[in-house]
């Protein structure tokens, strides 16, 4: 009984030890701007491109942001500015003043770490002016706010939950009146 338990064990760290060495092997950037300003995500899927104008687009080509002249990062939708570049370049403000991105140089790239220092992306250094929009939009963040869109409230029918709607809507199925889920 001992012995099964000691091989058993044994089994089990040699099954481990593949697991944590490649671990490291495997890992990818959240977010990379290439050179040509392609923009991938994690699983090399690109989903935006960046312009040499500094105009940033999503994967279907609609303009979601650019940088101004003055260094400012506005939304393309509503032309409010969301936030501004540093003059040292590598450090980027909301549009309420607060410390959001910091770029450090990494050779030819830099990367981007969020305000509490956590890596969270790699940019071609001559794309770091738009590292701030590309991190919203690759987040599903408003670029307004820095932050997650509210979500309303989902209501379902509890004899049918695929059926789902908003407060006072009722199941299509058996007219029951929708619960928040």
């Amino acid at each position: 009984m001992k012995t099964t338990r000691i091989k058993n064990l044994l089994l089990l760290i040699v099954l481990m030890i593949p697991t944590i060495l490649f671990a490291q092997t495997n890992y990818k950037q959240p977010m990379n701007i290439a050179k040509d300003g392609k923009v991938t995500d994690a699983a090399g899927v690109v989903v935006g491109s960046v312009s040499k104008d500094k105009i940033i687009s999503d994967h279907h080509g609609h303009k979601i942001g650019f940088v101004d002249g003055e260094g400012n990062l506005v939304d393309a939708k509503t032309n409010k500015k969301m936030g501004r570049v540093a003059k040292d370049g590598k450090t980027y403000y909301n549009a309420n003043g607060e410390v959001y991105l910091t770029v450090k140089d990494n050779g030819e790239t830099c990367d981007i770490f969020d305000s509490s220092g956590k890596k969270i992306g790699n940019v071609h250094s001559s794309l770091k002016g738009v590292a701030c929009s590309l991190h919203c939009f690759e987040n599903g963040l408003d670029q307004a706010t820095h932050q997650k869109p509210a979500v309303a409230d989902v209501y379902a029918c509890p004899m049918h939950p695929e059926i789902t709607g908003k407060k006072g809507d009722s199941c299509s199925k058996c007219h029951m009146k929708l619960v928040k889920k």
